[in-house]
């Protein structure tokens, strides 16, 4: 079949070409012109589908073909170089014998890769979970009244209590382990999760089951609307303020110095921060920096970046004598403003070993507004320590039962020996 075509194609190119006297090219020509002198097969006249306005409308039919298959191909090329996780989930996805959703396995696989990195205190806060994590480091929330945390063993506990908070009223304490709340099992889920779990609106009840001292327990819990209750404040002697911060949310650094405003305290201060989370390290800073002449409040080293040194920049700082309470459950930025405050000279720091929590996290937002929490360094107190796995030691060991009381005394033998100076 294609030799006949081919021999009528030579037979029709020599016989035009005989008829066709020979020309030279004018490049000076219009588009007809010049199609016709190079291929005599064409006809001299422009058929009517190619005069201009079909022309226009058949090139952009054919550039939209281009963009068309262009956009087909890089799809493709997309789809061949999505990875093996992405790839995975949209076949699960695709399956009609299933119902997890694509969301669900999202969050599962990132997850995996968070614990992959041994990481203990990374964390991933779905954009749900967010809004929740940010009133809670706000201090504004509608809840029970505790800060949770995921112990070194993987277990969620309670890290601290707010002081007449429903948490408080109900028996919870301290470093109880949750095990369920609404009867549903917390075990292996996200912080996150937790966290959002216990919220919801005030008057409303909340069941969580819990472990303590290797003993089972449950208790109900009303909800109520927690507001700024991180710090109370309170005179418990003529000229001594006794000063109790519950975790470092917004603004706690004002409520104290608007305590010390306040009451009269020339005869000394008691910092309790005793079950004390931490919380954010620009308050913990700001605290400190109450109580602390300019110099080095922390420091902390990220890989690959230089060393991040936050100081105070106080030139009048509160110089009343000065004692601070830390118990096990003391934790990263309390634990920074205990060692800042000990390292400098500033207060006698009582109590037992601090939890050693001294690792420096990062929130990095992503593109759906969820956000992922790592380690990016360990915390350094000013005169070098690590507090990681270390902790801080008191100066003086005491039993919890005695240690306003013994506070108390070391604040009337250091007004007697008038040791109110800043170190510098």
């Amino acid at each position: 079949m294609a030799e006949p075509i081919k021999k009528t194609v030579k037979k029709a190119v020599k016989k035009a070409a005989k008829s066709a006297p020979a020309k030279k090219l004018n490049v000076g020509s219009n588009a007809d012109q010049y199609s016709s002198e190079i291929s005599p097969l064409l006809p001299k006249k422009t058929p009517a589908f190619l005069n201009t306005p079909f022309r226009v409308a058949f090139a952009a039919i054919s550039s939209l073909a281009v963009i068309i298959a262009f956009a087909a191909g890089d799809f493709i090329g997309q789809m061949r170089h999505k990875s093996i996780v992405d790839q995975t989930i949209s076949q699960v996805v695709s399956r009609e014998s299933s119902v997890i959703k694509k969301e669900q396995l999202e969050r599962a696989a990132i997850e995996a890769v968070l614990k992959s990195t041994g990481d203990q205190w990374a964390n991933y806060f779905p954009s749900k979970s967010v809004e929740v994590f940010n009133q809670t480091s706000e201090g504004r929330y509608s809840g029970i009244g505790v800060w949770l945390r995921k112990n070194r063993s993987g277990t969620i506990e309670i890290s601290s209590i707010q002081p007449n908070s429903p948490a408080a009223i109900a028996g919870l304490k301290t470093l109880d382990s949750v095990d369920a709340i609404n009867g549903r099992s917390i075990n292996g889920t996200s912080l996150a999760t937790a966290i959002a779990s216990l919220r919801g609106a005030a008057g409303t009840e909340v069941k969580i089951d819990y472990e303590r001292n290797q003993l089972k327990a449950s208790t109900k819990v009303i909800r109520a609307a927690v507001l700024n209750g991180d710090v109370e404040a309170t005179q418990i002697a003529p000229g001594i303020l006794y000063i109790q911060v519950s975790a470092f949310s917004s603004n706690i650094s004002y409520d104290v110095a608007r305590a010390l405003y306040k009451y009269d305290h020339k005869k000394g201060i008691i910092l309790d921060l005793r079950d004390n989370p931490g919380g954010l390290l620009k308050e913990g800073v700001n605290l400190a920096s109450i109580f602390l002449g300019e110099g080095v409040v922390v420091s902390y080293s990220r890989r690959g970046r230089d060393d991040k040194v936050l100081s105070s920049t106080n030139k009048k700082p509160d110089t009343s004598p000065m004692t601070v309470l830390i118990n096990r459950s003391t934790a990263s930025a309390a634990e920074v403003v205990a060692g800042a405050l000990q390292d400098r000279n500033r207060a006698v720091v009582l109590g037992e070993k601090s939890y050693g929590k001294g690792t420096v996290q990062e929130l990095v937002d992503l593109f759906d507004g969820s956000q992922i929490e790592f380690t990016v360094g360990k915390y350094r107190t000013p005169s070098g320590r690590i507090i990681d796995q270390v902790g801080i030691q008191p100066d003086l060991v005491v039993g919890e039962d005695q240690e306003i009381a013994k506070a108390t005394a070391v604040l009337g033998g250091l007004a007697a020996l008038d040791t109110g100076k800043v170190s510098k």
